[in-house]
């Protein structure tokens, strides 16, 4: 039986072109199926509206790409990027010499494109953001976007760049231009954005590198079924040092809630559907509750995933007990302490601003959790330096006997950052 609409259309779509960009659009066509309900968040809504901000910042990245950017800048070797660094001179003291792309810029300056590519840009986003869904499938449109790909490789070659850095492959924009830079046979890159819910090999499989933040991240990759000379060990970025050892704070005193996200906007992989219920989150904030009051704990604060519409959530909690929490992560994390929270990367952020994590992830017989996921490591049940409880009842134990996550698996998940393995693959 035919299980999920996306499948089905790529696999009888009218020609293997077709075929192609329906899998090139699988994450945006299941936004018009999965993203459109009152519990996301409306910046995560398919057809947001730009604030009047993010159209100065946009045209002000168009006007640098139209006026300064010659054809070559330097010696350096000229590589096209979408991830931010936070050290911004690192790559330049490796030998090279980062842009910007118009179509996803991070920076307002080295901004890479031109009046033909903003167009095309522009004319993308309309589609993606407001046309209808059987805009998408009409094989004029993927004739058009592959002949349009001709523009991009004359760029690309004229600019001679050597690479493409992404932070996933899992939307158009990427799929397209790594599909680019594989016939301008020059290798595309992912660098890995959080700690894997899934290994799959269909999430992050399509650049020729996975850069990921320690070799226990790898190894989850490889015995996922990836090829070991793809991925690259390679730190995480945004935590250049870690201190070596610390004291966790761990009491009942201000406790913060990192509840489950309930919200699925796409499918990951084609031949496991995954169909989220939007309470789940609710649920999980029941269960927590319902744990804590027995221990005597009167109040606590949450904060739900980005992508969780807050108002819609709050509205459904007890009050009197729970407080949402609307401070940045960081000020969030260091006033708190103790953190009872889902699989999640915050996790490791507990770990680095020295508050303890108990991990909260019910799961039925076959490993499922609340949201539909199979466990992975280190969130199975295999990694005992993390405290975790799978029900209620475990939860309790761990809080009355003050269990303390070990503060040495952030070394095992987060190695020393070093982008240096670039100078070898990027020639």
């Amino acid at each position: 039986m035919d299980k999920y609409l996306i499948k089905y259309l790529k696999d009888n779509s009218e020609n293997k072109l077709s075929s192609k960009y329906i899998d090139f659009f699988k994450a945006e066509l299941d936004w018009h199926i999965y993203n459109s309900e009152k519990h996301i968040t409306k910046s995560y809504h398919r057809n947001r509206k730009i604030t009047w901000r993010e159209r100065a910042i946009e045209l002000l990245q168009y006007s640098n790409a139209i006026l300064n950017n010659p054809k070559q800048v330097s010696e350096n070797i000229n590589i096209l990027s979408t991830v931010n660094f936070s050290d911004k001179k690192l790559l330049k003291q490796l030998g090279f010499d980062s842009f910007f792309p118009v179509w996803q810029p991070i920076e307002r300056k080295n901004v890479f494109g031109d009046f033909k590519t903003i167009n095309w840009h522009k004319k993308t986003q309309r589609l993606i953001h407001k046309e209808d869904f059987n805009t998408y499938l009409k094989p004029e449109l993927h004739a058009e976007l592959e002949k349009f790909q001709s523009h991009f490789i004359d760029q690309y070659a004229e600019k001679n760049f050597k690479a493409l850095l992404l932070n996933t492959d899992q939307y158009f924009y990427s799929k397209y231009f790594i599909d680019i830079f594989k016939k301008i046979q020059k290798p595309s890159f992912v660098f890995s954005h959080g700690m894997p819910g899934i290994y799959s090999l269909e999430v992050d499989n399509r650049s020729d590198y996975l850069m990921v933040w320690s070799e226990k991240i790898k190894n989850n990759y490889i015995d996922a079924g990836f090829n070991s000379s793809k991925i690259k060990v390679v730190g995480n970025p945004k935590f250049k040092t870690l201190e070596k050892d610390k004291n966790l704070r761990s009491d009942l005193s201000n406790i913060l809630i990192i509840p489950l996200s309930s919200a699925l906007w796409h499918q990951h992989e084609y031949d496991n559907i995954i169909v989220s219920d939007k309470s789940k989150i609710v649920l999980y904030l029941y269960k927590v509750q319902s744990v804590l009051k027995k221990i005597g704990v009167k109040k606590a604060r949450y904060r739900p995933h980005p992508s969780i519409d807050k108002k819609w959530v709050h509205a459904f909690l007890d009050q009197d007990f729970y407080i949402l929490d609307n401070e940045d992560l960081t000020t969030s994390l260091t006033k708190s302490s103790l953190v009872i929270g889902a699989t999640s990367t915050v996790l490791l952020e507990a770990l680095m601003n020295g508050v303890n994590y108990i991990l909260f992830d019910p799961k039925n017989d076959e490993g499922i959790n609340m949201a539909g996921f199979k466990a992975v490591p280190p969130f199975d049940g295999s990694e005992k330096k993390i405290m975790q409880a799978n029900d209620e009842g475990e939860l309790i134990k761990l809080l009355k006997f003050n269990a303390v996550t070990e503060y040495g698996l952030l070394h095992d998940y987060i190695q020393e950052f070093d982008l240096s393995i670039l100078k070898e693959l990027i020639k």
